[in-house]
């Protein structure tokens, strides 16, 4: 018995001896190292950065010009003096061979994971691939705002541009042109700009718009525009200058604008027999009822007519899609000096409204969306100025001075405000005097000029 477990005991140890010879044979001559010396990873961070903004930087690795750096430049007046950089190859398992950093003005070393850097002294990285042959230089730039880019520049882009003296306007954007309605001795007119330009300005053919047109209703959908006039009568254009009426279900009171969703629904408030009811509707042909979700909120708190709309769309959020509605007045025509915001939620309508100080009026207020932010440029104390929002809508503050409206730039109410990319357009409104003012102003973010 003892025999036979000792002769399975020794050919275990044969097996494992040969197994261990077998092992011993191979030399390192014949291991192959990763000839790549590409950095597939960066980052760097700071102690003295306590707002984390550099662990969050996203650096763009160019191979093929051997370059890394920020896309997004940091915070004007950002400054740290030291880093720790993160630096991984194609396989964290076969590192570099080794790492080298060249300093300004000519100071190279080797580097370690544990090392600290000036970060305004850091100039090329080059790396040793595992193979000890081949090599990759890359030169670091690490990019900052040199300027404050919330600074507002604005420039006085036109100076009457309306051929004659107008009782009402209103502009748009539409088919990459601006127009401009405008009623004088009794019949609508329209001027038209190319929106890279507002400078130049040619008359435009216009037919179909009654001179009882509500100027301030034409709202821009997706392939057409659309206007009510005095008595709650639709009109349709699918160019904006050949408009035609078109027959609706219900006298139209209010149309609010497009609600960010799949469907694209314009959302409208409607005549039912004398009861106000919200609906939805694709082109007018149909409207469904959509019902207000949220206590103590009615028809009768929104405006109906002089408000002004923006859409509201985060690019972060998907939940953040909504309708926000400033000024104007009640069906009982006396004044809403609040911000209301509208969102559809399982067919249904949630409205919130906005928290702002009561002292600030929004009579004859303009509210649009601009760099990720809604705005609103108000008129009150005899003085044109602006206000935004960091939660997109929640909430209102004064934007500080960098932000402010130039000196030259006339007080006015219900002025049309158009948004692209880039710049924020305003376009006339009514003085002090209540006289109709013809000018285009131009207002540009100053970080979109740094990009």
């Amino acid at each position: 018995m003892i025999s036979k477990y000792l002769f399975w005991t020794s050919v275990l140890i044969m097996n494992l001896l040969m197994f261990s010879s077998c092992l011993g044979s191979s030399n390192d001559g014949d291991l192959e190292y990763s000839p790549d010396a590409q950095i597939y990873s960066f980052s760097i961070a700071s102690k003295a950065d306590t707002l984390n903004l550099l662990r969050t930087t996203d650096f763009t690795i160019d191979q093929v010009n051997g370059r890394i750096f920020n896309k997004k430049p940091l915070p004007y007046q950002f400054h740290v003096d030291s880093i720790i950089v993160n630096i991984v190859g194609a396989n964290t398992y076969d590192p570099f061979m080794n790492v080298s950093i060249q300093l300004i003005p000519d100071s190279t070393f080797t580097w370690s994971q544990s090392d600290s850097i000036d970060v305004s002294r850091l100039y090329k990285i080059t790396t040793t691939a595992p193979d000890g042959i081949n090599k990759k230089t890359y030169e670091f730039q690490l990019n900052i705002y040199q300027q404050d880019p919330y600074i507002l520049s604005w420039e006085k882009m036109s100076n009457g541009y309306l051929p004659q003296t107008a009782v009402q306007q209103k502009t748009i954007s539409f088919n990459n042109r601006f127009i401009t309605y405008y009623i004088a001795d009794g019949t609508v007119n329209a001027v038209s700009s190319a929106v890279s330009d507002g400078k130049n300005w040619t008359s435009a053919s216009l037919k179909g718009l009654p001179p009882a047109v509500l100027l301030s209703t034409i709202t821009v959908a997706e392939e057409a525009l659309f206007a009510t006039d005095d008595n709650n009568r639709l009109f349709s254009s699918s160019d904006g200058y050949s408009w035609g009426q078109v027959i609706t279900d219900y006298p139209v009171v209010a149309i609010y604008g497009i609600l960010p969703s799949a469907t694209s629904d314009i959302l409208v408030m409607v005549d039912d027999n004398g009861t106000l009811k919200l609906a939805k509707t694709i082109d007018f042909t149909s409207l469904q009822f959509i019902e207000i979700n949220s206590k103590n909120v009615s028809t009768s708190n929104l405006p109906v007519k002089n408000f002004t709309t923006t859409q509201i769309e985060s690019v972060t959020s998907y939940a953040i899609k909504y309708i926000a509605i400033a000024g104007g007045k009640y069906s009982d025509d006396t004044n809403n000096n609040d911000i209301w915001i509208l969102q559809e939620k399982n067919n249904k309508i949630s409205v919130l409204k906005s928290k702002k100080s009561e002292t600030v009026s929004i009579e004859g207020s303009s509210i649009f969306f601009y760099d990720e932010k809604p705005y609103i440029l108000t008129a009150s104390s005899e003085k044109n100025s602006l206000l935004y929002s960091e939660n997109y809508g929640l909430d209102w503050k004064a934007a500080a001075e960098n932000q402010a409206l130039p000196a030259t730039f006339n007080f006015r109410k219900n002025a049309s405000v158009v948004t692209d990319n880039n710049n924020i357009w305003i376009f006339g409104g009514i003085s002090q005097s209540q006289t109709l003012i013809s000018d285009v102003w131009k207002g540009r973010l100053n970080k979109f000029d740094l990009n």
